[in-house]
């Protein structure tokens, strides 16, 4: 049961899918909200895929009802939660009145909701388990659903067979004139937290070493013209290349033209806006580049700092600047980094691995 499906897009949405895409064909049924488009995407979905009349479902008696009613009549051997705040409020009472166990799957919004005391303890004290998607998160949410010690990791993956060290960025080198310049590479939403202000703030420094340097910004958000803005005032606006957002057949393409991925990721409104993982992270090292790394809630645990990349102070202009001079000074430690993370995300950060956690979760706990 998920309100994160697609066509909606978002992480979430990509996770539940990728994963749900791993089980056998026909395996796992999907409750859902709908989206613009659902009809299409369903129909050559490989799981069939139950719709409710709405964009958004909350744990309210209509949608208890409805739920409770595709249940009798599927009798499946567990429901998950996608999301388990908030609809996972109705995971006791699926298990109360129909006997059928619930666990769930957490990811940022559950952050939140662990600063209300008791808000999420009888959710996850009656789930037969609750996941983290990081150790940092799980850190923070263990004391919240009472299962101190006992959240199994279930994290974002990668399509590696998509983001490989063999794709080409000869096609984004040309669309945007990079020519064979060095290239630090960004691919986020343009939102202060991903921190593209603070690489912007250390080109001039960059620059002084590496002198044809670019920077390659992908993605699209709130803070476009922000971010113009502050290149033309820090005099560098001829180095920075708005790339847009970009298609997910183009992305593997976009990370490859970066000869450095660096997203200086950082903590904002007192910790509540914070990254929880980062997949762009891993995405980068499974094209076979090296990642700079903000130290922002569980973005250090998408890179090994020294081997994959380098984690940095994402407030220290200086440190960023230093970071990225490095990488792009010193082109054989770059290629080692960048070798050391594709093997590392393809052994580790497959979909594969992440769905078959899940399905051993779901056995056990239905045995």
């Amino acid at each position: 049961m998920t309100n994160d499906f697609p066509p909606r897009l978002g992480g979430i949405n990509y996770l539940v899918d990728q994963i749900m895409r791993r089980f056998r064909p026909g395996e796992v049924t999907i409750f859902a909200s709908t989206y613009p488009g659902a009809r299409e995407f369903d129909a050559t979905y490989p799981h069939e895929v139950i719709r409710l009349s709405t964009t958004m479902m909350l744990p309210t008696p209509g949608v208890r009802r409805r739920l409770h009613a595709e249940l009798r009549a599927r009798r499946p051997d567990i429901v998950l939660f996608g999301a388990i705040w908030p609809l996972g409020h109705m995971g006791p009472g699926v298990q109360r009145k129909l006997g059928i166990p619930y666990a769930g799957l957490t990811h940022g919004l559950e952050l939140t909701a662990a600063r209300i005391p008791g808000l999420l303890a009888r959710i996850g004290r009656e789930a037969r388990f609750v996941t983290a998607g990081s150790v940092w998160t799980r850190t923070r949410l263990e004391k919240a659903f009472r299962r101190v010690g006992d959240m199994p990791i279930v994290a974002s993956g990668i399509d590696t067979s998509v983001f490989t060290p063999a794709v080409s960025d000869a096609m984004v080198r040309e669309r945007h004139a990079l020519g064979a310049a060095p290239v630090i590479c960004c691919v986020s939403r343009l939102v202060a937290r991903k921190g593209q202000d603070m690489l912007i703030k250390a080109l001039p420094s960059i620059a002084r070493s590496v002198p044809e340097v670019r920077l390659l910004i992908v993605g699209i958000g709130p803070h476009d013209h922000a971010l113009r803005a502050l290149a033309q005032q820090t005099g560098v606006s001829d180095r920075v290349i708005f790339a847009g957002a970009a298609s997910y057949a183009d992305l593997p393409a976009y990370f490859r033209a970066g000869n450095v991925f660096a997203m200086p990721c950082r903590a904002r409104w007192f910790g509540l806006d914070v990254e929880a993982l980062g997949a762009v992270f891993l995405q980068g090292a499974a094209v076979g580049r090296p990642v700079i790394v903000g130290r922002s809630g569980g973005a250090p645990e998408a890179v090994r700092d020294g081997e994959t990349g380098l984690l940095v102070d994402p407030h220290s202009v200086v440190d960023i600047a230093a970071a990225c001079t490095s990488l792009l000074t010193n082109t054989t430690r770059a290629a080692e980094m960048g070798a050391a993370g594709a093997r590392w995300v393809h052994t580790e950060w497959t979909w594969e691995v992440q769905a078959e956690r899940l399905r051993q979760l779901l056995l056990n706990s239905v045995r």
